[in-house]
């Protein structure tokens, strides 16, 4: 487990996990010096999508891994009740 965090953490960093990053410290800054909390959340919202690497940053990361199992027959036929 702790190798998939690790990896998650320190690999992938592309130049729109870097915007994020940035944008997610300087509000930060920023919500410190205007003590706001609304930008805080903003800034804790960046700076995890940055950091954990999900979101909708890129095309690639958006939207949830499927899972590699193949569909049996069984499951992809749909039956159906007539209701009278």
């Amino acid at each position: 487990m702790n190798s998939t965090i690790k990896t998650k953490l320190f690999t992938n960093w592309h130049t729109m996990r870097w915007v994020a990053l940035s944008v997610g410290i300087f509000l930060a800054v920023m919500a410190m010096w205007h003590k706001d909390i609304f930008t805080g959340f903003l800034s804790a919202f960046f700076v995890f999508q940055a950091v954990t690497n999900t979101g909708c940053m890129v095309a690639q990361s958006c939207g949830i891994p499927g899972h590699n199992e193949p569909a049996s027959d069984q499951e992809s036929e749909i039956n159906y009740t007539e209701v009278k």
